[in-house]
């Protein structure tokens, strides 16, 4: 699909080539023949002249040859005239050729063959220049999903390979009309001029889903690409090419955005949920330049001894244009962007100067993203912030997720082995959300396990999350780790959780995160065990 383009550039440049060579060479040939004859010319100069005076005296014989040389003469030119015309003319066509071609290859991509963005955007201009009410123009843009996973493992070649089936397939289900253009490393568009109804990219877009449903055969094995995608239509969603395309990008993004193979039609309510993203990106990075984001610390209570024993280190932030925003919007963007390892090392080291002023005994849990637990120097540098701030390795304890198990295994399981031999604890966080199987959590080497507060909260209304907890208190049990319950909130809860071997608990029954200048008020309260027996736990928090 891509060699024809490139293998006729270079025969058009061979011809161009052998055809400067014959042009020159036959210039040459009839320079020196027409010396030649002009020099002979010069030498019958003087008895040209005399025979023009002597006309009736000269003999046939000269006359002949005059006017043989001068037929000769003639020939000559007439033929070098006739061979440099149509090696004009062939020079003229091939350059042509050439130029075309050229101008081909940069509108096509190199790899699919398929139109690129410069192409893509003069074939959607041309039909934006159509579109009406009666004649819409469909905007498709099309995001993979484990492309880079296919790179990482089947290499270059493994992802080239499958990026031009993909492409195959999608071609082979498009109508002729359409235009299939690879405008990014996985990013596709489509352009679907005169639809009939919305039916028409619907239709289109569920069966691109499907075609990329099955594997793709690659030199090392199969893979597998999801595929999810954005629709913007016009003349409804705009007519101007930039904007339709912007707009079919938003809802791409929030197309991939719901976690599996999706379609999403633009909505205007998108333009908002991007823009305030943007927003909040941008004071993102305003606020780890200035280190104004902090932690907060809700406190770790022994289910048994009804104390404290720790606190868990949470992100807080408050802006004065965004007001207070929650962990859960600000964290995925800090790892989308890149972010998260500059935030998460500064969030550490205050939490760490934060744990310092505790007594000894308090243990300091703190978050790894499962984006940080890709760089292998990550160990290095929670290792290198104990020891700047003085915070023993003893009191710290990590809490990863399940889907540190399933990316980039072998550098988490090096950082993770790295942080135990110096003696830090490490806490499998949310488990029962992800991915990880058994083999799995056991290569790594844990310490406790923390129950999602997804099956807490329902302890009391639901027999399954109660058969949940207690298979992972008993798998805990046996493995010898200690379990922590988050999101304990109800005396009813707490009881279930004792009675079933729980070690520790979280949660707003207890406290709320407070401030690191909140923390002594905390530390000179008791739980009162006959209030536990009685009436239920009393919160720690005022």
């Amino acid at each position: 699909m891509n060699s024809t383009p490139r293998s006729r550039v270079l025969h058009a440049a061979w011809f161009d080539w052998r055809s400067s060579a014959a042009r020159d060479f036959i210039a040459l040939f009839g320079g020196v023949v027409l010396a030649s004859i002009l020099a002979h010319v010069y030498e019958l100069g003087p008895r040209l002249f005399q025979l023009g005076q002597g006309y009736a005296d000269s003999a046939p014989d000269d006359i002949v040859f005059i006017i043989f040389v001068a037929f000769f003469l003639s020939l000559a030119l007439t033929i070098f005239s006739v061979r440099r015309y149509r090696e004009l003319v062939c020079e003229t066509k091939a350059r042509t050729i050439a130029e075309g071609e050229a101008r081909d290859l940069a509108r096509h991509d190199p790899l699919t063959g398929l139109p690129n963005r410069r192409l893509f955007d003069e074939k959607l201009d041309a039909c934006l220049a159509l579109a009406s009410d009666t004649h819409q123009v469909a905007v498709l843009m099309l995001g993979l999903d484990g492309f880079k996973r296919i790179k990482d493992t089947h290499g270059h070649a493994g992802g080239d390979k499958a990026l031009c089936e993909f492409a195959n397939r999608v071609a082979g289900i498009l109508r002729k009309d359409g235009v299939l253009a690879r405008i990014g490393d996985d990013e596709f568009g489509i352009v679907l001029p005169d639809i009939s109804s919305l039916d028409v990219p619907t239709n289109l877009a569920r069966r691109i889903v499907a075609s990329a449903a099955d594997t793709f055969a690659v030199e090392t094995g199969a893979a597998e690409l999801g595929v999810a995608i954005g629709i913007a239509i016009a003349p409804i969603n705009g007519v101007n090419l930039r904007e339709l395309v912007r707009r079919a990008d938003r809802a791409l993004y929030r197309a991939q955005g719901d976690g599996r193979p999706c379609v999403r039609f633009f909505e205007p309510e998108m333009d908002m949920h991007v823009e305030r993203r943007i927003q909040i990106e941008r004071e993102l990075r305003s606020a780890i330049t200035a280190d104004i984001i902090e932690p907060h610390y809700q406190p770790l209570v022994s289910l048994k001894g009804n104390c404290i024993i720790g606190f868990e280190a949470l992100a807080r932030w408050e802006n004065r244009t965004l007001g207070r925003v929650p962990p859960d919007v600000f964290i995925p963007i800090a790892e989308e962007t890149g972010l998260i390892n500059a935030l998460g090392d500064q969030l550490f080291r205050r939490a760490c100067f934060d744990a310092k002023a505790w007594p000894e005994a308090f243990m300091l849990a703190f978050n790894i993203s499962p984006i940080q637990l890709r760089d292998p120097a990550l160990g290095q540098r929670i290792l290198s912030i104990l020891g700047q701030t003085g915070l023993s390795p003893s009191r710290l304890e990590i809490e990863i997720t399940e889907s540190a198990f399933v990316e980039k295994t072998g550098v988490a399981k090096a950082v993770i082995d790295e942080l135990r031999q110096a003696g830090v604890r490490i806490a499998l966080d949310d488990f029962g959300t992800g991915y990880a199987t058994l083999s799995q959590l056991l290569s790594f080497r844990l310490d406790k396990i923390k129950i999602d507060r997804s099956f807490v909260s329902h302890l009391d209304d639901s027999t399954d999350s109660r058969v949940i907890v207690r298979a992972i208190l008993g798998l805990a049990k046996g493995f010898g780790l200690t379990t922590t319950a988050e999101g304990v909130e109800d005396a009813g809860q707490l009881a279930y959780l004792l009675a079933n071997g729980c070690t520790e608990g979280q949660g707003y029954l207890f406290s709320d995160a407070v401030p690191a200048v909140g923390i002594p008020a905390l530390l000179d309260r008791e739980f009162d065990r006959t209030a536990v027996a009685e009436d239920g736990p009393r919160s720690l928090h005022a």
